[in-house]
């Protein structure tokens, strides 16, 4: 602005001297006075130098406008530059975001009390007159009752009220897709681990189970690859859980609780394995699309076994398959108790509003339990054996005990440890042991609008062994579960309660320290729970549950099977130090009463 008011001052004194100079010449000719000829040179040296100034100020301000303009280009340029970066940091924060909303994963930790109710248990040997060691049996008078290692008659060890600090399900995990270019196709992926949150990592090694796995390596949780297609579905590769399992998950609210419905569903056994419910190595997984409400999920979960009776791991595996932990028990350090070669599963499942349904099916092909005869206590079992030999070990009682029971690597092992063996006694031969075993189940929820759901499930499990061998399949049996769940208070607040049956099986291997064998069909067992869940926020929730098992005569389900950290069963705290043909421990009681309480928290993200 100063520079435009200079310009104008200049203006005004150039026209200024353009009206002097404007006077007729003859007038400013004649005037001869030397003052006028020296103000009239001072007067065009001021003239002259406005010029000279006048011109350097149009000099300045085209110099001026070159600098704006080459100031405006740099501001253009500049915001061009901005903007570029802030594009790639706005890509950068996309797959930022885009990666990190591929992490998933549960944190949950309780504090439980629980106890066996069992402190009291005494158990007897029984004498039985019928043929091949049948009924009637009884205890003759004054028998004594048995002793169990170092201790006495009773259960060995703690079996009452215990506290303890439990990680139950808890995981992280990442998942992911790739588009493959030029098709409609998605590359998947998932790698999880499962977490133990109250105890640092390693080897999950105790007196009642020996395994493997690594709680916190990458892998011990559902992963996977595969190939995606909206129409088509999704194929899937990695160690995961079968259908069966997954089809009813929705119908479990209380699954890693306390009274997690798998104390007895897909239990075939009464113990801490779910046999029809733990996840599967070298699976492969289909999931269909969803028309009309229905679809449908089937598996494949390849053997690799080379053992003809499925007695090692398989190849490129860690653990046995099926849950069967080898040394359990004090068995011996195979898969046959419970290892199997090659399993399949489906499912189908049909949505619609509140209803769903669904029907599940699962085979393990070849499943050895050679293991069943050693230590036990069926008194059928008893009746095979002879009278000891000069080793002092046992020997073959009739033709059948030749065909169903192990002798040669009895033998064998009676040859090299005539002492161990002599307390022990042989496995059944795998040969009529290993068979195939099945489970089928239907379920159905209905789900009201005002927040009450109801689940229904049965459930019926199978094993194939031959007739001779029925008296000891606890394997085959049925089971029921009902629950009723209810959400109120917009959401934040559920409550739940449920009922669990374990039905009779048709036989019982008799590993129980005090098994009866006048109680054929006393095996059942019902759970009862119940739980109320508050959600703190959208992620954080507390809740408190409580769980209720009743065993039978010779039923030995306990609580926690499934997802919780710490399951409290009917075994005892036998533990002597050494693996052979005894069974000598952890020591099973039937009959036990298990009841337990569970507060907790549950994060989700």
């Amino acid at each position: 602005m100063c520079g435009t008011r200079a310009f104008r001052s200049l203006l005004a004194l150039l026209a200024a001297a353009v009206v002097i100079f404007s006077y007729p010449a003859a007038g400013v000719a004649q005037s001869t006075d030397p003052g006028m000829q020296d103000r009239m040179r001072d007067l065009q040296q001021q003239i002259d130098q406005l010029n000279q100034q006048l011109k350097q100020m149009r000099e300045d301000q085209a110099k001026t406008q070159q600098q704006v303009q080459a100031t405006q280009q740099q501001a253009s340029t500049a915001a061009q530059q901005v903007s570029a970066t802030q594009k790639k940091v706005e890509a950068t924060d996309k797959f930022f975001n885009d990666f990190m909303k591929g992490f998933f994963g549960t944190l949950d930790m309780s504090i439980d009390a629980t106890t066996k109710g069992m402190s009291d248990m005494l158990a007897f040997p029984y004498t039985c007159t019928g043929p091949g060691g049948t009924q009637p049996c009884s205890i003759p008078p004054g028998t004594s009752p048995k002793m169990t290692p170092n201790w006495g008659p009773s259960p060995y060890g703690r079996v009452g009220w215990m506290a303890m600090m439990s990680s139950n399900g808890s995981n992280v995990g990442y998942r992911g897709t790739h588009k493959i270019d030029g098709t409609t196709v998605d590359f998947v992926y998932q790698v999880s681990t499962a977490m133990n949150l109250a105890a640092a990592p390693g080897l999950q090694d105790t007196w009642t189970k020996q395994s493997n796995t690594v709680l916190g390596a990458v892998g011990l949780g559902d992963t996977y690859v595969g190939f995606k297609e909206k129409s088509l579905g999704t194929l899937k590769f990695g160690t995961m859980y079968m259908p069966y399992k997954t089809s009813t998950d929705r119908m479990n609210p209380f699954s890693g609780g306390l009274g997690d419905y798998s104390v007895v569903m897909g239990n075939t056994g009464g113990d801490n394995r779910i046999e029809f419910g733990t996840r599967a190595d070298h699976v492969m997984v289909y999931n269909s699309p969803t028309w009309a409400g229905v679809s449908f999920d089937a598996a494949y979960q390849f053997g690799q076994n080379p053992d003809p009776y499925n007695n090692i791991v398989s190849l490129g595996g860690t653990d046995c398959y099926g849950g069967n932990l080898a040394g359990s028990g004090n068995l011996p350090l195979n898969c046959d108790d419970g290892g199997y070669n090659y399993g399949y599963s489906f499912d189908i499942k049909y949505e619609l509003g509140g209803l769903y349904l669904t029907a599940a099916y699962e085979l393990h092909g070849g499943v050895n339990r050679s293991s069943d005869g050693v230590g036990s206590n069926n008194p059928i079992y008893g009746a095979l054996l002879g009278p000891p030999g000069a080793n002092g070990c046992a020997t073959p009682a009739n033709a059948t005990s030749l065909k169903i029971l192990d002798w040669t690597d009895y033998n064998a092992l009676c040859a090299e440890f005539p002492g161990a063996a002599a307390v022990g006694t042989p496995e059944y031969n795998a040969f009529y042991d290993t068979a195939n075993e099945y489970a089928i189940k239907a379920g159905v929820q209905y789900t009201f609008a005002f927040g009450l759901t109801i689940d229904y499930i049965f459930e019926s499990l199978h094993r194939q062994v031959p007739q001779i061998l029925e008296f000891q399949n606890e394997r085959q049996r049925n089971g029921d579960w009902l629950a009723l769940e209810y959400n109120f208070n917009g959401g934040r607040d559920r409550l739940a309660a449920g009922w669990a049956h374990a039905g009779a099986s048709v036989g019982d291997p008799g590993g129980q320290h005090n098994f009866n064998p006048n109680g054929g069909g006393d095996n059942e067992a019902n759970m009862y729970t119940i739980g109320w869940w508050h959600k703190l926020d959208k992620q954080l929730s507390w809740y408190l549950q409580a769980a209720d098992t009743s065993n039978d005569l010779n039923a030995h389900y306990d609580i926690g099977a499934g997802g919780h950290g710490i399951k409290t069963d009917c075994h005892d705290a036998t533990h002597p130090q050494f693996i052979d043909y005894s069974s000598a421990g952890p020591t099973t009681w039937g009959g036990c009463h298990e009841i337990g309480v569970s507060t907790g928290v549950n994060f989700k993200f």
